[in-house]
């Protein structure tokens, strides 16, 4: 009976404890500071929670790019994304997350109303289920599934610029920088079309 109590008590506290499950690959990249700072407000700081459900950071230059955003925003009627052009001067990183240009420029962002940032193809499927197209990308909930059409994706990523008739990425990120620093002037406007040109670094 004594060995019995002894066991019962050895065992009894691994039995309360429990082993918390990893998470999912690309799942939670990073929550923003307003997410962790509006957990900790009280009642009445709270800030209501906003009637978007994710900002989709997307590269304005890139042609297939805003083919299919312009096919999302056709379906956004309910408001759920919200579409913010990276390619744009006015894009400020302060108002997405912390996100750099350089960083939303080598993979796809997304960023919820709570504060999380997504990134690769998790941000295809949170998008196309807020416009109300989640089975397209149903399939990428599997985790094997998900890691082979990032690995695709990144690949995509990579040389999407030089794939859509621009320069390579690189490129495209130092003569941003230059123009930040106000060291060249690379966006012109022909004035015949009002095609956008780029002048060489």
């Amino acid at each position: 009976m004594r060995t019995a109590l002894a066991t019962a008590r050895m065992i009894s506290p691994l039995a309360t404890c429990r082993i918390a499950p990893r998470p999912a690959r690309a799942l939670l990249v990073r929550a923003s500071s307003s997410a962790s700072s509006a957990a900790t407000a009280s009642p009445a700081e709270a800030v209501p929670r906003p009637s978007w459900d994710i900002r989709l950071l997307y590269d304005g230059d890139c042609p297939l790019c805003l083919k299919e955003v312009n096919f999302l925003r056709s379906r956004n009627q309910a408001g759920k994304v919200v579409f913010v052009d990276i390619a744009s001067p006015e894009y400020d990183p302060a108002q997405n997350a912390g996100i750099s240009f350089e960083q939303a420029m080598a993979t796809i962002h997304g960023v919820t109303a709570e504060g999380r940032v997504y990134t690769g193809v998790e941000v295809f499927r949170l998008v196309y289920e807020a416009v109300g197209l989640g089975w397209v990308y149903a399939i990428t909930k599997n985790p094997a599934v998900l890691a082979l059409a990032n690995s695709v994706y990144d690949v995509w990523a990579k040389y999407r610029t030089q794939l859509t008739g621009r320069e390579a990425l690189e490129v495209l990120l130092e003569r941003r920088k230059l123009e930040a620093a106000g060291k060249a002037s690379c966006r012109t406007v022909d004035a015949a079309t009002g095609d956008a040109k780029q002048c060489d670094l």
